[in-house]
């Protein structure tokens, strides 16, 4: 579960919906359960006919708009998704789900001004520490953009985005913070266009180059393990996390990262230990303690998973997870009929 990472693409892009009533009948319920069904499996035209007839039905219905509006994008289809945003933004004006997409977009279509005004918009409004990357990445996108008046991700602390708590800033005080104006930053830009475009090989690279430029640069380390992770270089993404942690331990999404791909490769008892360390970093971010669960109940420890579902039930409370506290609870039963 719960990769919060760029390697969160379509599916779990899809999972961020987060709104009240769907103000949706039975049929197009349907229609949307099967154009998710169809989006997680990548066939985007069927995908985006099927949430077209949800919303068509049902013009209230908010997920579906924005589901239609992720599956346009990807299909480059940006007028279209751009319409499809801003109807979920209207439905939903409180989610920051919809500007980064819509950013996206924009600036693909051209429209500069615009585009930056949806990507302030987002920064301004997502908070959740959870969705740091996705900060990072609309901060270098309006570093192309030529936008003024941002902060670029290897300036941010974690204080720049996560709630003001003193535990967070006190914690937060020497974390993610590369030199102002590093040479790297060229490079690490033009890895993210490399990347976002589909030229692996070349981003890769890029993201190498920029961090033999400026070794420090944390947001490019994360990057490139993502990048890693997704492309199902598993022990390579390792190494590059365990890198990033060697130049400053008190980097939280790097041992996110490094627990969920220690969990992939089947050495639960590692993943156990950089979860730990990052609850120690983040002791209010509910999405560890799913993945720990399942690391501990892999080695047989079935009481100190139960603690941790149950932890990860009481903690998690954004509709959008519905389907992992589920999940949560599913696994609880099974362990209190374990013996």
């Amino acid at each position: 579960m719960k990769l919060v990472s760029s390697t969160r693409a379509l599916v779990v892009a899809v999972a961020l919906l987060r709104v009240g009533p769907a103000w949706a009948s039975p049929d197009s319920e349907a229609a949307f359960a099967e154009g998710q069904t169809l989006l997680s499996a990548k066939h985007l035209p069927e995908a985006a006919k099927k949430f077209e007839a949800a919303v068509a039905a049902d013009p209230k219905f908010a997920p579906a708009w924005y589901s239609l509006a992720v599956a346009r994008r990807h299909l480059n289809q940006c007028p279209g998704a751009i319409a499809a945003y801003r109807r979920y933004a209207a439905l939903a004006p409180d989610e920051p789900e919809p500007y980064f997409g819509l950013g996206l977009c924009l600036r693909d279509t051209g429209d500069r001004a615009a585009a930056i005004e949806a990507l302030k918009h987002y920064i301004s409004i997502e908070k959740r520490p959870a969705s740091e990357r996705w900060v990072d990445k609309a901060h270098s996108v309006l570093a192309e953009l030529g936008a003024t008046g941002g902060t670029s991700p290897t300036e941010m602390t974690p204080a720049t985005v996560e709630p003001a708590t003193a535990a967070t800033a006190t914690r937060g005080a020497s974390a993610v913070k590369s030199p102002a104006g590093s040479p790297a930053n060229a490079a690490y830009v033009e890895a993210q266009s490399l990347r976002d475009h589909g030229h692996i090989d070349e981003a890769i690279a890029e993201f190498k180059q920029a961090i033999t430029t400026d070794p420090r640069h944390l947001a490019a380390r994360a990057a490139l393990g993502e990048l890693l992770l997704k492309i199902r270089r598993d022990d390579e993404a390792i190494e590059v996390f365990r890198a990033a942690l060697d130049k400053n331990p008190g980097y939280p999404l790097a041992w996110y990262d490094l627990a969920f791909a220690l969990r992939a490769r089947g050495r639960s008892a590692d993943a156990v230990d950089a979860y730990q360390h990052y609850i120690k970093l983040r002791p209010t971010d509910p999405d560890p303690y799913y993945g720990l669960a399942r690391a501990l109940q892999h080695l047989g420890r079935n009481a100190d998973s139960r603690k941790a579902y149950q932890t990860y039930v009481a903690m998690e409370k954004r509709p959008s997870e519905k389907r992992w506290v589920e999940s949560a609870q599913i696994q609880l039963q099974q362990l209190a009929a374990t013996p």
